[in-house]
């Protein structure tokens, strides 16, 4: 809270405490103790002029009044004034349901009347029932009362009879007293209030909120207890109630504001405390009791209010029954604070500490309605204690609202280093995104420098089985060739017998030509550089193959047809088969000493 409001409650307070201390010098030189005498008519529907007039109309002193008798009665009252000085009085009568005063003016010596009573919906007095008139010097007055009892004083025996007579001064005093002590709490009040309504605005606190709805009652329940709502409207009487005593009460619309203000006092309370300590998480049990009892209070409270608005009085029975509902509500509020205080809960502390003082206030009021009387006297002790309930809980909820604020700078604390934690991510997520799209790159540049380098030597390869192919074909046309030689030759040794010699040497020839071809060396370069170390594999694989066997292993492995190798080595076509029947199985031994796995069988056929 502000120091400025604090410091302006104290001084208000202060103000206060002056004018209770120091009342006005204004009318105490006479005490208004000097009633001397009473006498009491009972009524069988005289005429006021018969009353005035009648003498034999007998006026007996009486100190109660008998309902069996008569429903009204009329008071004969002598009021002496000692006094110098014409006096203000206020007369009081006791039962005050409908009192009815005839008094005389002085000035028009003329007789008035003036009505008042609890049951008298025109009443708009602060106390009702006071019955003001003035009092010549040094002198005695007589006036007269009629009082009704109303229709429910059948049920009583007697009723005792009582009759005051005050100084208006002090009366006077009384009710500025009064007026001034309702001022400075609604003061407080107030300013509290817009305080923490705009702490409220600010931020949507839940236990600013019900302490909001709080002060609210705590207003309306100041405002009732000075009945003001019964001075704005004095009107309707709900219902009545005369006790033997001669106390009279009745149930207006000031009593059923009075009722509600306390229900929303509690219910501001209690969930101020629930929502406070977070009683539902934390102390269950706890909790439930106080969500019970405020539901219990206020089914109560609206039970009595029905039946007090139905035309029969029940505060009488109900009052000391709320009162102590209400402190046992109380303390329940205040063993909550004191078990949260022993688990330690957040904030336990303080809010304990602002729990008794106002508590203790509001339950020494609650007290004293129960233990001494549920009248509603005029004393400081609900003003007291409500100031004290909203100065301290708003002390209370000012710790609340700076441990929220605390934590929300923690809260933001660690979201500002969760920021720029993500932020750092991102910057780490962007930097591994850029790396992998330069890996990416490079892969690619990689991969396309690897399918160059792939297509040059398919390339390459594709040309050295071509100049393989081409030098395979070229040795197949040569040997077709020499074939062709041959033949002739064989013609022309057929045709030329006497050449028999020279065509014999010319066979020799070629038959060399064919065996020994001299392009084989070309064709084995062109052939490692396409299948590189199969001759060196072969060899050490199978150091037994002839030079024969390895060149026919290098046919089969370039997959060329017995017709093309029958034509390369100038044999037959079945030949070859044979032979590569022969290598296979040459090989599979080979194989299958050396513990590898076989080449396989050489096919049958093509």
């Amino acid at each position: 809270m502000p120091k400025r409001i604090l410091l302006l409650v104290l001084c208000l307070l202060a103000s206060l405490a002056r004018a209770g201390a120091h009342p006005g010098a204004g009318g105490e030189r006479w005490a208004g103790h000097e009633v001397v005498q009473v006498s009491v008519l009972p009524d069988r529907g005289y005429a006021w002029p018969r009353v005035l007039r009648d003498t034999s109309l007998i006026f007996a002193p009486a100190d109660s009044l008998r309902p069996a008798q008569a429903r009204r009665f009329w008071l004969k009252v002598a009021l002496p004034n000692p006094s110098h000085y014409t006096e203000d009085a206020q007369l009081t009568v006791l039962p005050n349901l409908d009192n009815t005063l005839y008094y005389l003016d002085q000035n028009s010596r003329t007789w008035r009347t003036r009505r008042a009573g609890v049951a008298v919906a025109t009443d708009s007095q602060w106390v009702k029932g006071a019955l003001p008139l003035r009092l010549p010097a040094a002198a005695t007055t007589t006036c007269y009362v009629r009082v009704d009892l109303g229709p429910r004083a059948a049920r009583l025996s007697a009723v005792r009879l009582q009759v005051q007579l005050v100084p208006a001064a002090r009366a006077r005093r009384a009710d500025q007293f009064s007026l001034l002590a309702w001022l400075v709490a609604l003061a407080v009040l107030g300013l509290l209030l817009l305080a923490n309504a705009h702490a409220y605005l600010r931020r949507r606190d839940r236990p600013t909120a019900w302490y909001l709805c709080g002060q609210l009652g705590a207003v309306l329940y100041l405002t009732a207890y000075r009945g003001a709502f019964k001075q704005a409207w004095p009107g309707p009487v709900f219902s009545q109630r005369l006790l033997p005593d001669g106390r009279s009460y009745a149930y207006t619309l000031n009593s059923a504001l009075m009722h509600l203000s306390v229900v929303l006092l509690l219910l501001g309370l209690v969930q101020l405390t629930r929502t406070y300590l977070g009683t539902r998480a934390r102390l269950p049990r706890l909790d439930t009791a106080l969500r019970y009892g405020l539901v219990g209070y206020a089914l109560f409270t609206l039970a009595v209010g029905g039946v007090n608005l139905s035309g029969f009085y029940l505060d009488q029975y109900a009052l000391r029954l709320d009162n102590l509902l209400v402190l046992a509500l109380l303390g329940l509020g205040l063993a909550t604070a004191v078990t949260a205080h022993r688990r330690q809960l957040p904030l336990a502390r303080p809010y304990l500490l602002a729990t008794v003082l106002p508590l203790l206030g509001v339950g020494l009021a609650a007290g004293y309605h129960v233990a001494l009387t549920v009248d509603n006297d005029g004393n400081l002790l609900p003003h007291l204690a409500l100031v004290a309930h909203v100065l301290s809980f708003s002390l209370a909820l000012n710790s609340h609202l700076q441990y929220l604020q605390h934590a929300l700078l923690a809260t933001e604390r660690d979201a500002a280093a969760l920021a720029l934690d993500i932020g750092q991510q991102q910057l780490r997520h962007r930097e591994i995104v850029l790396q992998n799209s330069h890996l990416q790159a490079a892969l690619r540049a990689d991969h396309r420098q690897q399918q160059a380098a792939h297509q040059d030597l398919q390339q390459q390869l594709e040309a050295n089985q071509r100049e393989l192919a081409s030098t395979a074909l070229y040795v197949e046309q040569k040997n077709v060739l020499l074939a062709a030689l041959q033949g002739q030759i064989r013609a022309l040794h057929k045709q030329r017998p006497d050449q028999e010699q020279a065509l014999a040497g010319l066979q020799s020839v070629l038959n060399s030509n064919v065996y020994l071809d001299e392009d084989w060396g070309r064709f084995k370069v062109h052939f490692e550089q396409v299948h590189p170390r199969f001759f060196a594999e072969l060899q050490a694989n199978y150091p037994s193959l002839t030079p024969h066997e390895q060149r026919l292993a290098s046919y089969f492995h370039i997959q060329l047809s017995a017709k093309e190798i029958a034509a390369l080595l100038n044999i037959d076509p079945a030949s070859v088969r044979r032979a590569k029947t022969r290598l296979y199985k040459k090989m599979g031994a080979a194989d299958l000493l050396a513990g590898r796995a076989a080449t396989g069988d050489a096919p049958t056929g093509e």
